[in-house]
């Protein structure tokens, strides 16, 4: 399988060492797959920062003392970031327009980046500084596949070799595919399970969930057999490229939590799972199942927009 290209990849900072732990995995990223880095922080005006003061706040001298800092600290991580991992580092402060997600979603979108590696909050709670709260709204706005690691004491690992990959039967779903193979054509010897979930329908009271029981039977076992020739064929094609694959059909409720349990018993070190927007909402869809996955994982997820353009992740 030839190497894929990631392009330049876009790494928010907020100063946090949270939001750093996301800087390995991007490098190493970047360096295997030929591309750059590029750090990116949002300069938010200290009158917005001091909105709760007694007293109003208008220092223009301040303003720029506040953004020196955040230029120094982005050209003094971009070194300690390149030299380590013999990758080209740029960075940019960017002025607060709207929310911090539109000012970072924007800067993505005009800096062509392929992906957005990025670190969430933990279980406990919002991070006290933007980025644990934003990355949600981040998900919402950008149009390119978003790697999204969890803060951990530890280091966080950069090989991804277990890869789970949540499809849901449809053609716009399958276009999570690439960026998951990309991503794994990295690391070298991937392995990928794709799975797909097929709830049971729900018991209706009327005059139809009345007629012959034999027709609901029928009707589930007509779609579980539909989704393992789907993933097989999938599957069948991605062998063919030398690409390790397993396929897993589950018959079960609750699709996210299908997805963790399996993540969690073939040990996968990464989730990708795919969103799509619908009449223009800033909102996950295929029910709250990325919502659920990215929530509820322990590793880390990739989240890929599957109904809109704009990711630049190529050849695999």
């Amino acid at each position: 399988m030839a190497a894929a290209t990631l392009g330049t990849i876009l790494v928010p900072l907020d100063g946090s060492t949270n939001a750093e732990q996301a800087l390995p995995a991007a490098a190493t990223l970047a360096h295997r797959g030929g591309g750059a880095l590029h750090l990116v922080t949002v300069h938010v005006p200290v009158a917005t920062l001091l909105a709760s003061a007694e007293e109003p706040v208008a220092n223009g001298e301040l303003e720029q003392e506040l953004w020196q800092e955040q230029e120094t600290y982005l050209a003094s991580t971009a070194v300690a970031v390149a030299t380590p991992h013999g990758v080209e580092v740029t960075h940019a402060v960017v002025d607060l327009h709207g929310t911090v997600a539109k000012a970072l979603a924007d800067h993505a979108q005009a800096k062509r980046v392929g992906l957005v590696v990025m670190t969430t909050h933990g279980h406990g709670g919002v991070n006290r500084l933007w980025l644990g709260s934003v990355a949600d709204r981040i998900l919402r706005r950008v149009h390119v596949p978003v790697l999204l690691l969890r803060p951990t004491e530890g280091t966080l690992h950069t090989e991804f070799r277990r890869i789970v990959v949540a499809l849901d039967g449809s053609p716009e779903g399958e276009r999570a595919l690439e960026p998951a193979l990309a991503v794994g054509s990295l690391t070298g010897a991937a392995h990928y399970t794709l799975v797909q979930v097929v709830e049971p329908p729900v018991p209706l009271i009327t005059r139809m969930a009345m007629s012959p029981a034999r027709m609901r039977p029928h009707w589930r076992e007509q779609q579980e057999n539909c989704a393992r020739s789907y993933l097989e064929r999938i599957g069948t094609r991605l062998r063919s490229q030398g690409i390790s694959v397993a396929t897993e059909m589950i018959a079960a409720r609750g699709v996210g939590e299908q997805i963790l349990g399996l993540a969690q018993s073939t040990g996968a070190d990464l989730i990708v799972v795919g969103t799509h927007a619908a009449r223009g909402m800033e909102r996950l869809l295929l029910g709250s199942v990325a919502d659920k996955v990215i929530r509820g994982a322990s590793q880390p997820v990739l989240v890929v927009p599957t109904l809109q353009e704009g990711s630049h992740v190529h050849g695999t």
